[in-house]
């Protein structure tokens, strides 16, 4: 007769801080479990698409430079998030409050109408970029933090760009987005209308023979 071998696992409950690595969220700063604190920045979007050529291949040579004069490690997180309409609709609603004629009203009406239509039933996204930058918990580490987060303002303000710091609740918030996606990219998605494409110029040289 066979005999059978049963063996019971036992595993080790974990809080989801001690999964995620999160020791505390105060203020601007995340601390983790292994000793590290981390700084989160947000960059204000700007559209792209106003820009001719070679605006935005100077807009991008101008940030490749930048960032190459960063000296300690940095992370830049990409977030995609359904489109929320919701802020948008409520201003235009409390604008034709305030309107008295008919026909500011109605062009008002039909914008709205014309927003909920566009995303109706549609995964219409849009990417929130985000700045990590990190140092070892210990004397002084805050401060060093905030330097280095003044001196990436000041490089995007060179490019053009302005970022903000994350608060405690805005923290908390983009953590959730990793363990809890609002948006999630299907597979198939076709990504090639959202990648910035420049047609650099190639310059041609005549040599003497």
């Amino acid at each position: 007769m066979r005999g059978v071998i049963l063996i019971k696992l036992k595993q080790q409950a974990k809080t989801l801080n001690e999964f995620l690595n999160i020791k505390n969220i105060e203020e601007n700063y995340l601390t983790t479990l292994d000793g590290q604190v981390i700084l989160f920045m947000k960059v204000i979007p700007i559209n792209t698409d106003l820009f001719s050529e070679e605006e935005l291949e100077n807009k991008m040579d101008s940030m490749s430079i930048e960032f190459s004069n960063e000296q300690y490690p940095y992370t830049i997180l990409v977030i995609p998030r359904k489109v929320d309409i919701a802020d948008f609709i409520n201003e235009q609603q409390k604008l034709k409050k305030k309107l008295q004629d008919d026909v500011s009203i109605q062009i008002v009406e039909k914008r709205i109408i014309c927003t909920h239509e566009l995303v109706a039933d549609k995964n219409i996204i849009e990417n929130e970029f985000y700045l990590c930058i990190w140092t070892k918990d210990g004397e002084n580490a805050i401060e060093n933090l905030i330097k280095r987060a003044n001196n990436w303002k000041q490089r995007f303000k060179n490019c053009d760009f302005e970022i903000e710091l994350l608060n405690k609740t805005d923290i908390i918030l983009l953590v959730k987005s990793f363990t809890i996606p609002e948006f999630a990219r299907k597979e198939g998605t076709d990504y090639r209308d959202n990648i910035v494409r420049i047609r650099r110029k190639v310059a041609r040289v005549q040599q003497d023979l």
